[in-house]
């Protein structure tokens, strides 16, 4: 597997948080234990979080 870069990493998360957002995803690959775990208001925020330092270190807000 390559490396993601920052844009890369952006837009999966984006797309990650759409599908919790929709209900379309429900367990996450939680801190690349290889293992799905059921999605929380915890790692939801966590995501978010890194979104927005993403966002700051690109300059915008992905959309």
């Amino acid at each position: 597997m390559s490396a993601e870069n920052w844009h890369e990493e952006r837009d999966r998360l984006l797309k990650l948080i759409k599908g919790i957002e929709s209900g379309a995803v429900t367990h996450i690959d939680e801190d690349d234990e290889r293992q799905l775990q059921p999605t929380s208001t915890e790692n939801i925020a966590n995501l978010k979080e890194r979104l927005a330092k993403l966002n700051v270190r690109l300059g915008d807000d992905g959309n």
